[in-house]
């Protein structure tokens, strides 16, 4: 497939018209320095890309639920950094400053899952290229990587796998004890691991397990606890365990 350079000029004529349509008609009527103006188009050109970011990271959600601060983060970083980068990039002093200030928001932030830790990095990555003024490069990172991004979750289908964690006591034998209710709900386990826990009094099994269609987890907890002398089950759903693309 040949690259097609043509259309690359084209859309870059374009963007700029809009920049020189932007500067002379808008950014003028509030007497701002050439370079205010160029940065206030880059917000411009930040915002819209915050705005496609933020529909592709609700797109992308299965669960159809999502954090609306979050959404308005992705959606306004990219102006913050586009904003940023104009008066650092050329000084050393103040780009190991920022690097301090991000490094003081990690540590004072709620860890996430991996999907929100890349669209943190997808939106700064998109306004450090807009502060740059490298408005095509912008707007063909956010488009490629937001849609393959979309895609690969709509269509990377997660596996039935779980896991299943099961308290126990340390003189019960564990290695057949559960098979019968295993047999009943699921369509087959493995064990992951086992440890002790509370000083070496309790065991604590965890398995990979698939359920049947019918899978009703309560009614399977519920059986379980009564042959683990009601400790604790933990049934999770781990995100991370993938099939093949369908």
């Amino acid at each position: 497939m040949e690259l097609n350079t043509s259309d690359f000029a084209k859309k870059n004529q374009k963007i700029n018209h809009f920049e020189e349509f932007f500067m002379d008609n808008i950014a003028n009527g509030f007497l701002i320095t050439e370079s205010g103006r160029r940065i206030l188009f880059s917000m411009l050109m930040a915002l819209i890309l915050g705005i496609i970011m933020s529909a592709s990271y609700c797109f992308s959600s299965k669960e159809k639920r999502v954090s609306k601060h979050f959404v308005l983060t992705v959606l306004l970083l990219p102006v913050i950094m586009a904003v940023i980068i104009p008066y650092v990039a050329t000084d050393l002093k103040k780009t190991l400053s920022l690097a301090g200030v991000f490094a003081l928001v990690r540590f004072r932030s709620i860890p996430g899952d991996s999907r929100d830790i890349l669209f943190v990095f997808f939106a700064a990555a998109a306004g450090l290229v807009v502060g740059l003024q490298e408005y095509f490069i912008g707007f063909a990172l956010v488009i490629f990587v937001g849609a393959l991004f979309c895609l690969l979750s709509r269509f990377w289908k997660t596996n039935q796998t779980q896991i299943l964690k099961i308290t126990i006591p340390e003189d019960m034998n564990y290695k057949n004890v559960f098979d019968d209710v295993f047999s009943r709900f699921l369509k087959k386990w493995s064990v992951k691991n086992v440890k002790t826990s509370n000083m070496g009094s309790l065991f604590t099994i965890s398995y990979f397990i698939e359920p049947k269609a019918e899978f009703d987890s309560k009614a399977f907890i519920d059986e379980v606890r009564t042959r683990n002398g009601n400790l604790n089950v933990i049934l999770e759903n781990p995100d991370d365990l993938l099939s093949s693309v369908l």
